[in-house]
């Protein structure tokens, strides 16, 4: 095993508090091969990014993070935010609800699948995705978006017991019955040069394949093609989204004919007439609503430890 050091970056929250217990079992394996780890723990939003750049100033190899898609979307905003180069490898021990970033990474969620990564896991350079509006600018591992998933946020702790694809379904169909589709502009580099207009009930740009805990909106997506993926939904109406949600389950919507997906470098979103809109960043709430997102992508910012198969 590597002797460089290894920090452990923990979110005791995630999942409604199983991080905690996820952690103290890798401890447990860590103590039982006599393996060398500094151990951080969250205490509130924002912290783990603090953290991921406080183990970079640290000189920290190796990262483990404990937690959700949320936690690792703070670690690696908080090692870009740096500006430092190489930065540590990031190996996954997923905790949260829908874990859709680790599925980039492999179907093991096991302690042994994280001893296998730090033990014999080859680094990969994940692309990230950068979005930036009037009041900041954010790093997203796996999506940014606007429309019903916004509400969908507000929705998930009336169904905080359901396993992560359940939980965003059972919101998901909670939050469609109420919601009204905002007007959206949509500019992208795409080949067809062609803007996105009108009532969207769900926009999402995503650098990997699922969201929600496993929702295929973008089945094709990889993790480090230099490229960023788009799922556009305008506002059909009520009936044919409702007949939707099994083929997005599936991943095979790709030839509907109320689904716009293209894969691009860079778009920008806007309201018409300078109006705001909320958006969400990796399955949290954005911090305030903008007139204006600008994304772009990020190509191979982000060290990942995967299986040596997957590399």
């Amino acid at each position: 095993m590597p002797s460089e050091p290894l920090r452990v970056i923990v979110n005791p929250a995630a999942a409604a508090g199983r991080g905690r217990k996820a952690a103290t079992k890798l401890f447990g394996a860590f103590d039982g091969r006599s393996t060398a780890y500094d151990a951080r723990h969250t205490e509130g939003p924002g912290h783990a990014s603090h953290l991921a750049a406080e183990a970079v100033s640290d000189g920290v190899g190796r990262i483990v993070v404990v937690g959700g898609d949320g936690t690792v979307h703070e670690v690696a905003h908080g090692l870009i935010g740096c500006g430092v180069k190489p930065l540590p490898a990031v190996a996954v021990f997923p905790v949260g609800t829908g874990n859709d970033f680790y599925r980039m990474v492999g179907p093991d969620r096991s302690v042994a699948a994280v001893m296998g990564l730090l033990d014999n896991g080859v680094v990969r350079h994940f692309d990230v995705g950068r979005v930036a509006w009037e009041e900041g600018e954010r790093t997203f591992v796996n999506v940014m978006g606007v429309g019903v998933d916004v509400e969908v946020l507000h929705c998930r702790g009336r169904f905080s017991r359901l396993p992560g694809l359940l939980q965003y379904l059972a919101s998901f169909l909670n939050a469609i019955m109420t919601f009204r589709a905002p007007e959206v502009h949509i500019d992208t580099d795409a080949g067809d040069g062609q803007r996105i207009t009108g009532a969207t009930t769900l926009t999402m740009i995503t650098v990997g394949p699922s969201i929600g805990g496993g929702f295929m909106i973008n089945p094709e997506a990889q993790a480090s093609d230099g490229r960023l993926d788009l799922f556009h939904v305008g506002a059909p109406g009520l009936l044919p989204i409702l007949r939707l949600v099994p083929r997005v389950i599936r991943g095979t919507h790709g030839d509907s004919p109320i689904v716009t997906m293209r894969r691009l470098r860079r778009a920008v979103l806007r309201r018409p007439g300078g109006e705001s809109m909320w958006f969400e960043i990796d399955g949290e709430l954005s911090p305030g609503p903008a007139r204006e997102l600008r994304v772009e992508v990020v190509p191979g910012a982000f060290p990942v430890l995967v299986p040596a198969r997957a590399a």
